[in-house]
């Protein structure tokens, strides 16, 4: 790598928000904001139907519409960032609306700021600047696609009531898991801040042992404290794993690490006082059934309720990205952000595979949403990997593995797109 493409990643990293967008071309402002607005639409209008509990359309939102009117239920609900701001807009249109409100500009929020990352990571490997106005119209489109692609995408099955290679399973959803979980609207509350603290944990992980700054933590620590408040799943799989990487560190460094990275810790603070009061009730006490609560230890003793086959629902689950990861190993072994998204993969499977809720909750399989985290910042990076690989692969014998990446991602689109035209079908998801 030459100094010039140097300087311009370094550069490209360091683009801010607002000079992101105004450096976007005129025409891929117009297409990606024309595709937020349809795409909010259309889920707005499938969070509609299931907060106001029309037949078929079942889901979890009338318990989170319970909670925002002040109505007692089964379930306890201690991170307040998706309710408060739900219960603000209830003020003006009931709670019904305004969880179904909310959660669609929540999710829309999540596309915004992944179109900004895909963006950003897309032109450390293009000469953005340098492309001709075409190029550039070309390039800014691409992202958009890419991104809309990775929030529309699922996991693969085959046609209900049919085997897959033998493989029967209970639901196609439950077992195999998603990286779009749609029906679940704190999952997609707390999307938004997942994707900044992936990318700005990464970020400041590349820097801190050199150069440690408080403002360049910043962003970090005020995304990882609201993705906690808004649902703590993806922080139950970032801080273990930053433990990991901060202790390797700090034996590799031989101590020299440690004054970095406790600087590092205090700035996740805020966050652990949060994950305080929102687990205080889960190791002691008994849950509305009158059982014991707790997190219990066990292998797959939840998983292997919904899947008779884990390894087969891994693969169904994860085709595109472990095919892409054969072909680009050596991408692997030095793009830190590809291993840190599968390091984050792995960390969410294993709580997955390992911790269970005790009580009735238990299969409710609540530590899979930081295993479906896991899946989508792999996916994240995979779908970047797939147009660097068509971008430097063209016109040559490379491009029969650029088509085999392609023709996967779209059995991953079309099964995500079909999931999602079933439940505005007003299907039940529960037996999808």
């Amino acid at each position: 790598m030459n100094r010039n493409t140097i300087v311009q990643n370094n550069d490209a990293q360091k683009t801010g928000w607002k000079s992101a967008w105004l450096e976007e071309s005129r025409a891929g402002r117009v297409v990606f904001l024309t595709a937020l607005l349809i795409y909010t639409g259309i889920m707005l209008y499938l969070f509609i139907m299931q907060c106001f509990e029309v037949p078929v359309f079942r889901s979890d939102m009338p318990d989170y519409v319970k909670e925002v009117a002040g109505i007692k239920g089964d379930y306890e609900f201690p991170y307040p960032l998706f309710f408060v701001t739900a219960k603000i807009f209830a003020v003006i249109m009931g709670a019904p609306v305004a969880v179904a409100v909310v959660t669609a500009l929540y999710n829309s929020f999540g596309l915004c700021v992944a179109k900004y990352y895909m963006g950003r990571e897309v032109k450390t490997f293009v000469n953005y600047k340098g492309l001709s106005k075409n190029k550039h119209v070309a390039i800014d489109i691409a992202v958009t696609v890419a991104v809309f692609v990775l929030f529309l995408l699922s996991h693969l099955y085959s046609p209900k009531n049919t085997a897959f290679f033998g493989f029967d399973y209970a639901y196609r959803c439950m077992g195999i898991y998603t990286p779009n979980p749609f029906w679940n609207a704190t999952y997609m509350a707390t999307r938004p801040f997942a994707i900044i603290c992936f990318f700005e944990a990464a970020r400041v992980l590349r820097e801190y042992e050199k150069d440690f700054s408080w403002k360049n933590c910043m962003l970090f620590a005020v995304s990882l404290f609201l993705t906690t408040l808004a649902k703590p799943s993806y922080t139950l799989v970032i801080l273990p794993l930053l433990a990991i990487i901060l202790i390797f560190h700090l034996i590799r460094s031989k101590g020299k690490s440690f004054r970095n990275a406790f600087y590092f810790c205090v700035t996740m603070i805020p966050t652990g006082l949060a994950l305080l009061y929102q687990y205080s009730g889960v190791f002691t006490g008994i849950n509305v059934m009158g059982e014991e609560t707790g997190i219990g230890i066990a292998f797959a003793k939840v998983w292997s309720n919904y899947s008779k086959n884990i390894p087969l629902s891994i693969l169904m689950g994860m085709a595109l990205p472990i095919g892409v990861l054969v072909i680009n190993y050596k991408e692997f072994l030095k793009n830190y952000i590809y291993r840190f998204a599968w390091w984050n993969y792995l960390v969410g499977m294993i709580m997955f595979l390992l911790l269970y809720e005790k009580g009735f909750r238990m299969l409710h399989a609540n530590f899979s949403w930081g295993y479906m985290h896991g899946m989508f910042a792999v996916f994240f990076i995979t779908l970047i990997l797939v147009i660097k690989n068509t971008i430097q692969w063209w016109k040559s014998y490379k491009m029969v593995f650029v088509a085999a990446e392609w023709a996967v991602l779209l059995y991953h689109l079309v099964c995500g797109i079909n999931f999602l035209v079933y439940a505005l079908g007003g299907n039940d998801l529960a037996g999808f």
